[in-house]
Parts: C-alpha cells; structure tokens; sequence
C-alpha cells in the first residue's frame, strides 16, 4: 500500500548475506566477536533500517543468545540506536550512520597513555643500546604521531565528509 510504512522482514539476497559476512570477517580480524560485526553489517544495508530483534534474528540465522549478546555491546558502544513505539512492545534496532566515524574519533583519545607508558619504558632503557630502545623508540614515535595526527584527520572528516541524507 502507498504511504505504509514497510515493518516486515524483507530478507536478505545471497550477495547481501555475503557482504554481511565479509565485513563481519573484516572485524573480526580487527578484534570484535563475529556475530557483532554481522549484526552491524546487517543492520547497515537493511530495509526497513529499523529491525527487530527477531528480524535480526531470522535473517542472520544466529541463536538468540548471540544476537543477544552482538546488541548488548553495539547500543552498549553506540554503535546501534534502540528504540521503541508507542503502543509496540517490540524493541528496533537501528545502525548509527556514523558509528565507525565516531568509533576512530574515540581512539583518537586513547593514544596519549601510550606515548606516557612508553616514554617512561625509554627512560628505564636510557643507558641501553641503541639496538635495545630501537623497538620501543618506534613504537614511541608511532603512538606519539597517532595521537597528534588521528585528531586533525577526524576533524578534516567531520568538516569534509558528505552528509546523509537519510
């Protein structure tokens, strides 16, 4: 019908459930549980963009338990927007349009601890060998360029990156 708001699942096609799977491998490499990375994968191509629990579910063919357990850690880290209607007492899921974005601009901040720790760790190693400091200068020199280079990079984005028109 014209002006109905589409709520049913829809499915996925095997090329969609084949992204799904690739970029849920992509963050797995990058350390997170791979049912989470499907769920974030799913939840960024799908229609309607908002899903239910089971939707989820159903489509990615995953236990209860480890959908469960994608959705604690994805509205948890605000990758994923959880929300209700009135009247409904289903909960939807929705993919933050910028949730990697803001995800980086997070560990921007996260790099200063590292130049300390390992600015300290070349204070110990002073009177070492130019050899031994080698792996810990550069490890130094890499946290310290990241933690002053990460922030600039996340503002040109900010400033430069297309907007959703969603």
């Amino acid at each position: 019908m014209a002006g109905t708001e589409h709520t049913e699942p829809v499915g996925a096609t095997d090329d969609e459930l084949a992204f799904v799977e690739e970029f849920a491998l992509s963050l797995e490499r990058m350390g997170l549980v791979r049912m989470t990375g499907r769920v974030i994968a799913w939840l960024t191509i799908c229609d309607p963009a908002e899903q239910t629990f089971n939707q989820i579910a159903e489509t990615l063919q995953a236990s209860k338990g480890s959908i469960s357990n994608a959705l604690r850690f994805l509205t948890t880290s605000k990758w994923v927007i959880r929300s209700s209607r009135p009247g409904d007492r289903k909960d939807y899921f929705r993919a933050r349009n910028d949730a990697m974005s803001d995800l980086v601009a997070v560990q921007s901040n996260q790099y200063a601890p590292f130049v300390e720790v390992t600015s300290k760790g070349l204070e110990i190693l002073s009177d070492a060998t130019r050899e031994r400091r080698a792996r810990l200068q550069e490890m130094h020199d890499f946290f310290a360029w990241m933690d002053k280079e990460l922030p600039l990079l996340m503002a040109r984005w900010d400033e430069e990156r297309p907007r959703s028109r969603a």
